[in-house]
Protein backbone atom coordinates (compact mmCIF):
# COMPACT_ATOMS: atom_id res chain seq x y z
CA UNK A 1 0.00 0.00 0.00
CA UNK A 2 1.38 3.44 -1.03
CA UNK A 3 1.97 6.53 1.69
CA UNK A 4 -0.92 8.66 0.42
CA UNK A 5 -3.29 5.55 0.43
CA UNK A 6 -2.08 4.99 4.40
CA UNK A 7 -2.70 8.53 5.47
CA UNK A 8 -6.04 8.67 3.76
CA UNK A 9 -7.05 5.29 5.69
CA UNK A 10 -5.80 7.00 9.17
CA UNK A 11 -7.56 10.40 7.95
CA UNK A 12 -10.71 8.18 7.66
CA UNK A 13 -10.08 6.19 11.06
CA UNK A 14 -9.84 9.62 12.69
CA UNK A 15 -13.11 10.61 11.42
CA UNK A 16 -15.34 11.23 14.16
CA UNK A 17 -12.61 10.58 16.79
CA UNK A 18 -10.57 13.39 16.39
CA UNK A 19 -10.89 14.68 19.99
CA UNK A 20 -10.65 11.79 21.97
CA UNK A 21 -7.23 10.76 19.62
CA UNK A 22 -6.06 14.46 20.21
CA UNK A 23 -6.19 14.05 23.61
CA UNK A 24 -4.83 10.66 24.10
CA UNK A 25 -1.68 11.43 21.64
CA UNK A 26 -1.23 14.71 24.06
CA UNK A 27 -1.31 13.07 27.27
CA UNK A 28 1.10 10.09 25.24
CA UNK A 29 3.54 12.90 24.07
CA UNK A 30 3.99 14.48 27.53
CA UNK A 31 4.37 10.88 29.35
CA UNK A 32 6.48 9.51 26.82
CA UNK A 33 4.73 7.56 24.91
CA UNK A 34 5.35 7.99 21.28
CA UNK A 35 4.87 5.24 19.07
CA UNK A 36 7.22 6.15 16.86
CA UNK A 37 10.03 6.91 19.22
CA UNK A 38 10.08 8.59 22.98
CA UNK A 39 12.85 10.49 24.53
CA UNK A 40 13.46 10.55 27.90
CA UNK A 41 15.70 14.66 27.98
CA UNK A 42 14.30 17.46 28.89
CA UNK A 43 12.81 19.91 26.65
CA UNK A 44 14.79 22.07 24.09
CA UNK A 45 13.14 24.96 25.93
CA UNK A 46 14.71 23.91 29.38
CA UNK A 47 18.24 23.76 28.39
CA UNK A 48 17.38 27.49 26.86
CA UNK A 49 16.22 28.88 29.96
CA UNK A 50 19.03 27.22 31.68
CA UNK A 51 21.66 29.22 29.83
CA UNK A 52 20.01 32.47 29.50
CA UNK A 53 19.49 32.24 33.19
CA UNK A 54 21.71 34.91 35.01
CA UNK A 55 20.64 32.91 38.54
CA UNK A 56 22.54 29.61 38.70
CA UNK A 57 19.79 28.35 41.82
CA UNK A 58 16.94 29.03 39.14
CA UNK A 59 18.92 27.03 36.42
CA UNK A 60 19.33 24.52 38.87
CA UNK A 61 15.88 23.77 40.05
CA UNK A 62 15.05 24.49 36.13
CA UNK A 63 17.87 21.21 35.42
CA UNK A 64 16.66 19.28 37.83
CA UNK A 65 12.66 19.42 37.21
CA UNK A 66 13.23 18.62 33.66
CA UNK A 67 15.52 15.78 35.41
CA UNK A 68 12.96 14.67 36.84
CA UNK A 69 10.31 14.54 34.21
CA UNK A 70 12.87 13.19 31.85
CA UNK A 71 12.95 10.41 34.11
CA UNK A 72 9.35 9.82 34.99
CA UNK A 73 8.76 10.17 31.07
CA UNK A 74 11.29 7.09 30.66
CA UNK A 75 10.37 5.01 33.33
CA UNK A 76 6.54 5.38 32.48
CA UNK A 77 6.97 6.06 28.42
CA UNK A 78 7.37 2.37 27.67
CA UNK A 79 3.91 0.62 29.26
CA UNK A 80 2.12 3.67 27.92
CA UNK A 81 3.34 2.60 24.27
CA UNK A 82 1.61 -0.26 24.92
CA UNK A 83 -1.86 1.13 25.97
CA UNK A 84 -1.69 4.25 23.02
CA UNK A 85 -0.95 1.26 20.75
CA UNK A 86 -4.30 -0.65 21.79
CA UNK A 87 -6.11 2.87 21.38
CA UNK A 88 -4.51 3.51 17.85
CA UNK A 89 -5.79 -0.30 16.88
CA UNK A 90 -9.28 -0.33 18.04
CA UNK A 91 -9.70 3.30 16.37
CA UNK A 92 -8.09 1.38 13.36
CA UNK A 93 -10.38 -1.61 13.93
CA UNK A 94 -13.59 0.81 14.02
CA UNK A 95 -14.20 -0.09 17.44
CA UNK A 96 -15.02 2.80 20.05
CA UNK A 97 -11.83 4.54 21.53
CA UNK A 98 -11.62 5.36 24.71
CA UNK A 99 -9.25 7.38 26.63
CA UNK A 100 -8.61 5.77 29.62
CA UNK A 101 -7.19 2.75 26.78
CA UNK A 102 -3.75 4.53 27.17
CA UNK A 103 -3.41 3.61 31.10
CA UNK A 104 -4.93 -0.45 30.34
CA UNK A 105 -1.62 -1.69 30.45
CA UNK A 106 -0.07 -0.99 33.89
CA UNK A 107 -0.22 -4.97 35.03
CA UNK A 108 2.10 -5.14 32.36
CA UNK A 109 4.30 -2.65 33.54
CA UNK A 110 7.61 -4.98 33.17
CA UNK A 111 6.83 -6.01 29.95
CA UNK A 112 6.39 -1.91 28.47
CA UNK A 113 9.36 -0.76 30.35
CA UNK A 114 12.03 -3.93 29.03
CA UNK A 115 10.40 -3.63 25.27
CA UNK A 116 11.02 0.72 25.59
CA UNK A 117 14.25 0.02 27.39
CA UNK A 118 15.73 -2.43 24.72
CA UNK A 119 14.49 -0.50 21.53
CA UNK A 120 16.55 2.61 23.14
CA UNK A 121 19.29 0.70 23.66
CA UNK A 122 19.64 -1.34 20.46
CA UNK A 123 19.26 1.68 18.16
CA UNK A 124 21.71 3.79 20.47
CA UNK A 125 24.42 1.11 20.04
CA UNK A 126 23.81 0.81 16.31
CA UNK A 127 23.66 4.74 16.49
CA UNK A 128 27.46 4.50 17.70
CA UNK A 129 28.64 2.86 14.35
CA UNK A 130 26.77 5.54 12.33
CA UNK A 131 23.86 7.21 11.71
CA UNK A 132 22.08 5.07 9.02
CA UNK A 133 22.60 1.57 10.95
CA UNK A 134 20.15 3.69 13.53
CA UNK A 135 17.95 5.43 11.85
CA UNK A 136 17.34 1.04 9.71
CA UNK A 137 17.64 0.03 13.78
CA UNK A 138 15.03 2.56 14.68
CA UNK A 139 12.81 1.13 12.00
CA UNK A 140 13.19 -2.30 12.36
CA UNK A 141 11.94 -2.47 16.02
CA UNK A 142 8.98 0.42 15.41
CA UNK A 143 6.22 -2.28 15.53
CA UNK A 144 7.06 -3.54 18.79
CA UNK A 145 4.78 -1.74 20.81
CA UNK A 146 1.83 -3.31 18.44
CA UNK A 147 2.57 -6.63 18.25
CA UNK A 148 2.64 -6.35 22.48
CA UNK A 149 -0.33 -4.98 22.38
CA UNK A 150 -2.07 -7.76 20.52
CA UNK A 151 0.09 -10.88 21.76
CA UNK A 152 0.43 -9.96 25.72
CA UNK A 153 1.71 -13.64 25.79
CA UNK A 154 5.22 -12.60 23.75
CA UNK A 155 8.43 -10.99 26.02
CA UNK A 156 9.95 -7.58 24.86
CA UNK A 157 12.95 -9.40 23.38
CA UNK A 158 10.29 -11.61 21.06
CA UNK A 159 8.18 -8.75 20.10
CA UNK A 160 10.98 -6.96 19.36
CA UNK A 161 12.29 -10.34 16.89
CA UNK A 162 8.80 -10.38 15.51
CA UNK A 163 8.77 -6.64 14.14
CA UNK A 164 12.32 -7.30 13.03
CA UNK A 165 10.69 -10.05 10.88
CA UNK A 166 8.18 -7.72 9.99
CA UNK A 167 10.02 -4.95 8.78
CA UNK A 168 12.31 -6.96 6.30
CA UNK A 169 11.60 -5.40 2.84
CA UNK A 170 9.40 -3.07 4.43
CA UNK A 171 11.67 -0.47 6.41
CA UNK A 172 12.30 1.51 2.97
CA UNK A 173 8.33 2.09 3.31
CA UNK A 174 7.93 3.30 6.27
CA UNK A 175 10.78 5.52 5.90
CA UNK A 176 9.01 7.22 2.66
CA UNK A 177 5.64 7.06 4.88
CA UNK A 178 7.22 9.46 7.43
CA UNK A 179 8.86 11.68 4.43
CA UNK A 180 5.53 12.45 3.26
CA UNK A 181 5.03 14.17 6.87
CA UNK A 182 8.11 16.20 7.03
CA UNK A 183 6.24 19.08 5.52
CA UNK A 184 3.55 19.56 8.14
CA UNK A 185 6.34 18.72 10.75
CA UNK A 186 8.16 21.89 9.59
CA UNK A 187 4.83 23.61 9.79
CA UNK A 188 3.95 22.57 13.21
CA UNK A 189 7.21 24.16 14.03
CA UNK A 190 6.59 27.12 12.93
CA UNK A 191 3.14 27.32 15.46
CA UNK A 192 5.85 26.78 18.27
CA UNK A 193 4.79 23.06 17.89
CA UNK A 194 1.01 23.36 18.47
CA UNK A 195 0.09 22.07 15.06
CA UNK A 196 1.97 18.74 16.67
CA UNK A 197 -1.53 18.28 18.60
CA UNK A 198 -3.58 17.42 15.17
CA UNK A 199 -0.40 16.12 13.32
CA UNK A 200 0.89 13.57 16.51
CA UNK A 201 -2.25 11.87 16.34
CA UNK A 202 -2.49 11.64 12.49
CA UNK A 203 1.35 10.37 12.23
CA UNK A 204 0.57 7.65 14.89
CA UNK A 205 -2.62 6.19 12.55
CA UNK A 206 -0.89 5.73 10.39
CA UNK A 207 1.28 4.01 11.69
CA UNK A 208 -1.13 1.45 12.81
CA UNK A 209 -2.41 1.35 9.05
CA UNK A 210 0.65 0.02 8.27
CA UNK A 211 1.65 -2.41 10.97
CA UNK A 212 -1.99 -3.93 10.19
CA UNK A 213 -1.10 -3.57 6.38
CA UNK A 214 2.06 -5.52 7.50
CA UNK A 215 0.51 -8.00 9.69
CA UNK A 216 -1.57 -9.37 7.15
CA UNK A 217 -1.11 -13.10 6.05
CA UNK A 218 -0.79 -12.00 2.36
CA UNK A 219 1.57 -8.94 2.47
Amino acid sequence: MEAKQIRQLARDHLSGNWAVSIGVAAVAVLLGALIQGSSFLPDVETYQEIFSSHRWGGAFRVSLSGGFLGLAAFILGGVLELGYARFLLKQHDGETPEFNELFSQFDRFGTGFAQAFLRKLYTLLWTLLFIVPGIIAALSYSLTPFILAEHPELTASQAIRRSKEMMDGRKMDLFILMLTFLGWSILAALTLNLGNLVLNPYKNAAMAVFYREASRPEA
